[in-house]
């Protein structure tokens, strides 16, 4: 029996060491380079459904905050806060503070006991301020201590962590007297907590052609985040800061960043440190790992290949959304172009060359895209080809709600509602992709292109476009260009624009009623409005407002030149061009509703009436005007006159009529002449 029970015991122990060895193997193609558990803070974010917790300073966006009166009883909840965990950790035994601000309005002070739950999976740990309670005054802190005990936390459990108060007494209290509690930017409310921050994993260096890669693994509970909402990092091999990082990628439990040295012709073979420092936020201890790697050069190259996984869509993207809408009484026709560059770009290329991977977890967008029409050849072969693009196609114009799922929560992070007025299931969308050329796993420009018809059905407020970001963390976009155009028909007006949070420009060009909307470098914290109100007859049309609006010109313009004219124009003249500019200016390029356009119109030709009446009179100007009297004058004296002189005194007498025969009296004598000829 002892035998036996030797042997069985030495089969268990090569049957330990057999099970091992595929465990240690690995880590001589990868090693942990870092980080034990370490303390710091986890700050107090957001509220309701989005409060959360983060350690990075740059994602405090903001103050939240709840007051609690003096009419409260019993115990009061202020805010919980909940974090999901991505990669699991043994945490050690530790005492986590829990602190948050306060400011006491209108009392001298507060009694009040406070107390703060951490849940982490399934189970509970309390911490109390103690009795009889804590005595707050002014502006200050609450602190409460909770003991953690030495367990596991698994990917997926999450860290909620609830803040209550009870018993509140306030001391001299006055009208509205309350304490306020306040968490987010610039308030230093959090909890500080002693758990693993990261593990570092540096594999080892691959020579790809002229270049050679590092990879770092990056493995936290806070998944993606601890990359790409780093405050600052730096990598050197051999003392040189690398400056090269390419698109990082989703590997199991972590993030792998590619860092790529270009070592120049005929570099040396040898040992080459790789550095890496990371700054969580701006003026923390920088967290520093190191890794030798032994680099061989190979004549002509190297020939390895560097295997990109899923990039990471929030590794920074650009996003350029152009929306062009036209009004024609019945319908408005919107066509929406979403054109992305940057990591996303490159995820969605990724995306449609992995259509049909087995390997994909099972809420990814791209597994939901069914793969029956990808040839085996076309599937993860490093480039887009026809029938991955097809079937992308397909899936997304074939199904609104497939369209919706995209668009929000599938891949891009966007409100389809906010960016096309209405539920798109209403409007037959219709999709198209454009990959500018370039179907390698690029983050070169990709846009898509969202077609829709809405028919209106008695609508009169409609929206133009509003802020259409999902709030995030950890934003997929880095910046925002949109550019927004609406266009009417002549028989079909806007009446008004309301706007909130967003500049815009309108102008009725000719017979054309035009809205332009332009902003750039957007991102999540924007939030802005644009409605529009539709004018409920034709009558409000650009074509009926611009003809009624000059026939009304040509009515004033007119009547003042009417009444005016035995009278000085002084004043008709300069109101006439005054009233065309007004009307001008009205029309085209301010954004007032047509009515009011119309009333300047016959407001011009109600003044022209008094302003006609008191202009002054004119003086003979009828006759003088022009130097016509001294022109008179001039022709008289140079014209000539026959005269005939009087035979019995000599005195000449002027003949001005051609009557024959003619008697005239003679301007001397008086004697009667007679002219025969």
């Amino acid at each position: 029996m002892s035998r036996r029970s030797s042997r069985s015991v030495l089969g268990v122990f090569f049957l330990l060491i057999a099970t091992m060895i595929p465990l240690t193997a690995p880590l001589t193609n990868a090693e942990i380079v870092c980080c034990n558990s370490s303390e710091f803070e986890l700050y107090l974010v957001g509220e309701n459904n989005d409060a959360t917790m983060t350690p990075f300073e740059s994602e405090l966006t903001g103050i939240s905050d709840q007051t609690v009166t003096q009419s409260a009883q019993g115990v009061e909840e202020i805010e919980t806060w909940k974090l999901i965990w991505e990669h699991s950790s043994t945490l050690p035994e530790a005492t986590w503070r829990f602190n948050i601000g306060y400011e006491v309005e209108n009392a001298a002070g507060v009694h009040s006991n406070a107390t703060v739950e951490v849940l982490i999976g399934n189970t509970i740990y309390t911490g109390e301020s103690g009795t009889p309670g804590t005595y707050l005054s002014g502006e200050g802190s609450v602190s409460v201590d909770v003991d953690i005990p030495a367990r596991l936390i698994t990917s997926g459990e999450s860290i909620e962590v609830t803040f209550a108060v009870r018993s509140l007494l306030f001391t001299q209290p006055g009208d509205d007297t309350a304490i306020r509690f306040v968490w987010g930017e610039d308030t230093d409310s959090h909890i500080r907590v002693t758990m693993p921050l990261l593990d570092i994993e540096m594999p080892n260096a691959l020579v790809v052609g002229n270049e050679v890669f590092f990879p770092v693994i990056f493995k936290s509970g806070f998944g993606d985040r601890m990359w790409t909402s780093l405050e600052d990092f730096e990598f050197k091999v051999g003392g040189s800061v690398i400056t090269d990082v390419r698109t990082p990628s989703r590997v199991t439990g972590g993030v792998e960043v590619p860092f790529v040295w270009t070592p120049g012709p005929n570099a040396p073979d040898g040992i080459r440190s790789a550095n890496l420092s990371i700054w969580l936020n701006s003026g923390s201890i920088p967290i520093q790992s190191e890794r030798s790697h032994d680099i061989t050069f190979e004549e002509g190259g190297g020939s390895e290949t560097y295997e990109f996984g899923e990039p990471l869509r929030t590794a920074g993207s650009e996003l350029s959304v152009d929306i062009d809408v036209e009004f024609d009484g019945d319908n408005i026709a919107r066509t929406v172009e979403l054109k992305m560059t940057g990591a996303m770009a490159q995820w969605m290329r990724w995306g449609m060359d992995n259509i049909g991977n087995t390997t994909l977890r099972s809420d990814h967008f791209f597994k939901q895209v069914p793969s029956e029409t990808v040839a085996s050849d076309s599937r993860q072969n490093g480039r887009v080809d026809h029938d991955e693009a097809e079937a992308f196609l397909n899936y997304v114009d074939s199904s609104t709600r497939n369209l919706e799922y995209f668009l929000d929560n599938g891949a891009l992070a966007l409100d389809p509602e906010a960016m096309f007025e209405a539920d798109l299931f209403d409007m037959n969308p219709e999709v198209s992709v454009d990959l500018h050329g370039v179907v390698g796993i690029s983050a070169a420009p990709l846009t898509i292109r969202i077609d829709v018809l809405m028919k209106l059905s008695g609508e009169e407020r409609l929206t133009l476009i509003k802020d259409f970001t999902r709030i995030q963390l950890d934003s997929i976009w880095d910046e925002i260009d949109l550019h927004v155009t609406l266009r009417t028909s002549a028989f079909s007006g806007l009446f008004d624009i309301k706007t909130d949070g967003m500049e815009f420009t309108h102008y009725r060009m000719g017979v054309t009623e035009i809205i332009i909307i332009e902003a750039n470098g957007l991102t999540n914290a924007d939030t802005f409005e644009v409605e529009y109100i539709l004018a409920g007859s034709a009558l409000l049309s650009p074509f009926i407002t611009l003809l009624a609006s000059i026939l009304l010109l040509v009515c004033a313009v007119v009547a003042g030149l009417r009444m005016t004219r035995y009278r000085s124009r002084i004043f008709v003249g300069p109101s006439s061009i005054v009233f065309i500019g007004l009307v001008g200016y009205a029309y085209i390029l301010s954004s007032l509703p047509p009515t009011f356009v119309l009333a300047i119109a016959a407001a011009g030709v109600i003044l022209m009436l008094p302003i006609s009446l008191i202009s002054p009179k004119n003086y003979g100007e009828e006759y003088l005007s022009d130097g016509a009297l001294e022109d008179d004058y001039q022709a008289a004296m140079e014209r000539e006159i026959p005269s005939v002189t009087c035979p019995a005194c000599d005195t000449p007498n002027p003949i001005e009529s051609t009557k024959r025969p003619l008697r005239i009296p003679c301007g001397g004598c008086g004697r009667m002449l007679r002219i025969e000829s």
